[in-house]
C-alpha cells in the first residue's frame, strides 16, 4: 500500500497543480486503478470547490474575520479583546 500512501499524501498538491509532470502522471495513473484513492480524491476535490465558493461570498458573518485572526495569532486576539468595550 505504499503507492496509496504516497498518492493520498500528494492529493492536495495534485489538486493545486503543484506536482511535476511525472508526479502528476503517477497520481493520475494510480487514481485510474485504485477506487479507494479515487474516492479520497473526489471528496477532496469537492471539498476544495465548496470552500472556494464559500470564500467568494462578499458578506461575511459579523466578527468572523476577527475570530479567525484571533485563532491564527493569539497575541492579536488578546489585544483585540482588551480594546473591545464591555
Amino acid at each position: 500500500m505504499p503507492d496509496c500512501n504516497q498518492t493520498l499524501h500528494d492529493l492536495q498538491l495534485f489538486l493545486d497543480g503543484e506536482l511535476s509532470a511525472d508526479q502528476h502522471a503517477h497520481v493520475l495513473g494510480h487514481l485510474d486503478e485504485c477506487i479507494e484513492c479515487y474516492h479520497a480524491f473526489d471528496f477532496q476535490a469537492e471539498l476544495k470547490q465548496v470552500i472556494a465558493e464559500k470564500c467568494r461570498t462578499e458578506q461575511l458573518p459579523p466578527g468572523l474575520l476577527e475570530r479567525i485572526r484571533a485563532c491564527m495569532e493569539p497575541d492579536l486576539g488578546a489585544a483585540a479583546e482588551a480594546t473591545e468595550p464591555a
